[in-house]
Order: structure tokens, then C-alpha cells, then sequence
């Protein structure tokens, strides 16, 4: 029985070229001071501050005014990206090269819903309202990140999602997160935060104790790793790594990344994943 194409995947829907999704414009939607935009260079890198420690008083301060943004950006000076904090949104992003397609049945039934193609033309953006409630120190973060929550598929809740100008809309309304996909984020964030909570409550303890929990990490890190799972799995472990203290991480990911042939572009992004959503 050949499985029907999702809806998300039908390619002629996305013939919206305007520069922006709208979103920008719609009530109810964004933090007090509007939607919070970043510069993103050519190298991949934004501009700074959006962090969750950074955040609020970049954002009370204005510094991520989305008109400039987009000024620059429809001058071909930059492309952008939105922090996710600042918006009651969470982006289903979906990676066509690394398994996306073929595990997004595993998120379960998805309403049609505003959405993007990707800079590479073979993944998705799809944004999905939430009912979360803006908080005075962290924005809107009931929903975090999770990099790799399936192979080939990301949630981007409070970090950042880039937008380039050869990227497309679809014209479909907003639909709200369903509840059986919220309910999932909502145990991984607190499995996550559990995890977190308890290597830093190892860090505490006496260097021996320390070291242990060190090795044990990088036992992890030399263990076999299935092909379909290899920047979901260094990911994991490189963010304990980080978080653990371990000395010279990102060398270590590195090699073992090299080891089991990503490409040099795939490693640059692992890094980068891990500095920025590691921790959060």
C-alpha cells in the first residue's frame, strides 16, 4: 500500500516569495516589546545576546528591533533568523538529508499549518501556536529546543530559526500545537533538566567522583554508533561533555565525528549545536 505524501511535503504549496511570513504582524502572538529578530551572516553566525541569560535585557533594550532586521535583509545585507523565545510559536524542523521525512511519522498526526521550505530545498518549517504563558525572565519557554528529537527532525522553542531569502510560504493559518505533541516536548524538557541537574550535582563532588563520571562520558563517546543515528548521538553526548567539564570536548567530537564520516559541514553545525543548545 504506498503511504500518502504528508501535507507539509507538497512542494506546490510554497509560492508565497514574500520576504517575510507575516508572522511579524500578527497580535497576540509576540512578547511586549514585538518579534525578536537576529542578524545572520553568511558563515552561519548571528548576531549575539539571545541566549537565555542574555535575553531579556537585549530584548527590554530593543536590540533585536525586527525593522532594521529586515531593512537590511531586503538590501540583500544579511538573512535573519527569529528567536524563538520572544514568540508563543514552536517550528517543527524537518532535515529531508538526515532522516526527517522518514521519521516525522513518529511526531504523530500534524494539521496543516503555516510553513517554509529550507534553504536546501529538501526540509521544512513548520510553526505551530501555543498556549504558553510569557514569562518576565525567560519569554515564552515552556517549550525548549530539542536537537535531535527525532533522527533528522529538531524542535526550536526558545533558540533560533534561520530564514533565507530563497526559502517559500505556504499561505495555511496558524494552527495550534496538538496536544499529544506538547505533551511530548513537556516530558522531554523535564527528562532534560533532570539529566542536567544531575551531572552538575556530580560536579560537586570530590575530584575522584568527578573524574568517574568524566570517563564514563567519554566511554559513551567510544561506543559503536548506528549510521542513522550519528549527529543525534554525538550531539547527546557532546552536550554532556561540555557540561561536564571535560577538557579539549570539542576536539574529542570532532575525531569521533570524523571516525564516523560526517562531512566537515556536518561537524561545523554539530559544534555549533552544541555550544548554543547544549546547556539550555
Amino acid at each position: 500500500m504506498e503511504i500518502p505524501t504528508p501535507w507539509w511535503a507538497e512542494l506546490d504549496q510554497y509560492d508565497d516569495a514574500s520576504a517575510t511570513s507575516g508572522l511579524e504582524n500578527v497580535g497576540g502572538l509576540w512578547g511586549p516589546e514585538g518579534a525578536a529578530l537576529v542578524r545572520l551572516w553568511d558563515s552561519g553566525q548571528t548576531s549575539r545576546n539571545w541566549g537565555e541569560k542574555e535575553f531579556m535585557a537585549s530584548y527590554l533594550k530593543k536590540e533585536f528591533n525586527s525593522r532594521k532586521i529586515l531593512f537590511g535583509y531586503e538590501r540583500d545585507a544579511w538573512a535573519y533568523a527569529w528567536v524563538m523565545r520572544s514568540a508563543n510559536l514552536v517550528c517543527i524542523d524537518i532535515d529531508g538529508k538526515n532522516g526527517g521525512i522518514e521519521n516525522a511519522s513518529k511526531l504523530g498526526w500534524l494539521p496543516p499549518t503555516r510553513a517554509e521550505i529550507s534553504k536546501s530545498g529538501n526540509g521544512f518549517h513548520l510553526f505551530y501556536r501555543t498556549t504558553d504563558d510569557w514569562h518576565l525572565q525567560e519569554g515564552f519557554a515552556s517549550y525548549r529546543d530539542h536537537i535531535g528529537l527525532f533522527p533528522g527532525i529538531d524542535i526550536r522553542g526558545t533558540g533560533c530559526v534561520y530564514h533565507y531569502p530563497q526559502q517559500r510560504w505556504n499561505r495555511t493559518d496558524l494552527e495550534i500545537l496538538p496536544t499529544h505533541l506538547a505533551e511530548t516536548l513537556r516530558a522531554k524538557a523535564i527528562h532534560k533538566r533532570l539529566s542536567t541537574e544531575n551531572i552538575l550535582k556530580r560536579l560537586e563532588l570530590d575530584p575522584d567522583e568527578v573524574a568517574i563520571m568524566q570517563d564514563e562520558i567519554l566511554a559513551e563517546l567510544a561506543q559503536a554508533i548506528p549510521i542513522g543515528r550519528r549527529n543525534n548521538t554525538l550531539f547527546a553526548i557532546g552536550s554532556k561533555m561540555c557540561l561536564a567539564a571535560i577538557e579539549n570536548w570539542e576536539d574529542l567530537i570532532q575525531k569521533r565525528a570524523e571516525e564516523v564520516a560526517l562531512n566537515a559541514q556536518e561537524i561545523e553545525k554539530l559544534l555549533r549545536n552544541i555550544k548554543v543548545y547544549g546547556q539550555t
